[in-house]
């Protein structure tokens, strides 16, 4: 067994406060979204601007909102952006520059915009264009502040009546989830994943509700534990990814699938996992299911979520790394600055 409380010395960036302040954050987070005016309302359809952790914010967004949400991962706007859209621009840093550009970009095309950021060019474009914004602590990485890009807009739908789901009721379950996966709890379903995962090639796969979380452990897994994972979603994957599996044994025998499972899952995609389980058995491929807890699928949902973010921070102790730098990803950045 790991000796946990030993590993805990690796997390010099103090991730672990981040993840056992989120409940709090979130609650933070929901009386920031007063910060977004009610003018905005009458949209059509919304689009989100961000990337890496940012961007997360918009995807899960789009799953719960009842009118079109798209996150756009790029330089440029899809070409029906107008002046019936909202305009979301989210960077943490205020300094992303494909964020920056779209949102200059969508400018031109509607005035109904807000952004989520703690200060910078973004900050500084909204104040040139009189464009509202809402003020994010500072002194987190991008991923570990979440709860401050995703919950201000999760209220806000709310509020204008755009949202599935009751967001006002997460904290108080994910209070509860955060006493079993604290380090010093008893028989850890975080830490006991994270050792199966050791040393492994995780694919995690969510449906519907659950898509944009599996990228989330995905990408939580590559920042945090510095490792490869990978990520798809069901039913698109039964179309393409299960053949894959046909030379598993030779070629991805370190492979573990994770499937994120609610109790909103469609009945053909609980039936499609069922035989998914059966083919990984048959290839030698390990598994597990997660499955969601909450009242609503939005709950259910971000505990999945919220797990995961455990799970990856165990994992990053038994690869005996801090999780909190991402030194590629600042030497990417230096590297363009010199262009």
């Amino acid at each position: 067994m790991p000796n946990w409380n030993s590993l805990l010395a690796l997390d010099e960036g103090r991730m672990v406060q981040a993840l056992r302040d989120f409940p709090e954050q979130i609650e933070r987070a929901l009386g920031l979204s007063c910060r977004v005016p009610n003018g905005i309302q009458g949209f059509k359809n919304a689009v989100v601007l961000g990337m890496g952790g940012s961007a997360i914010a918009g995807d899960l967004l789009a799953r719960f909102a009842t009118v079109p949400v798209v996150t756009v991962r790029d330089y440029a706007l899809p070409g029906w952006v107008n002046v019936d859209t909202l305009l979301v621009a989210i960077s943490y840093s205020g300094e992303t520059e494909e964020t920056l550009s779209a949102f200059r970009e969508g400018l031109r095309r509607t005035r109904r915009a807000v952004a989520l950021t703690t200060g910078g060019a973004l900050a500084a474009l909204c104040e040139e264009w009189e464009i509202p914004w809402v003020p994010v602590p500072p002194g987190f990485q991008p991923r570990a502040a979440l709860a401050f890009l995703l919950f201000p807009l999760l209220g806000c739908f709310s509020r204008l009546g755009y949202l599935q789901g009751n967001p006002f009721a997460v904290a108080s379950l994910l209070r509860r989830l955060r006493e079993a996966c604290s380090p010093d709890h008893n028989e850890n379903a975080a830490q006991t994943l994270a050792q199966a995962l050791f040393q492994k090639v995780p694919v995690i796969y969510g449906a519907g509700i659950t898509g944009p979380v599996a990228y989330r452990w995905k990408t939580q897994i590559n920042e945090n534990a510095k490792q490869p994972a990978y990520w798809a979603e069901l039913p698109e994957l039964c179309h393409n990814e299960i053949v894959g599996y046909e030379l598993a044994a030779k070629v991805f025998a370190q492979g573990i699938v994770i499937f994120l499972r609610t109790s909103f899952d469609h009945p053909r995609v609980a039936k499609r996992v069922e035989i998914l389980k059966e083919v990984l058995s048959s290839r030698g491929l390990a598994f597990f299911e997660v499955w969601g807890e909450g009242e609503d699928a939005l709950s259910q949902a971000l505990w999945l979520l919220y797990f995961g973010d455990w799970v990856s921070f165990y994992l990053a102790l038994l690869n005996g790394v801090d999780p909190t730098p991402v030194r590629p990803i600042q030497e990417l950045k230096r590297r363009l600055k010199e262009l």
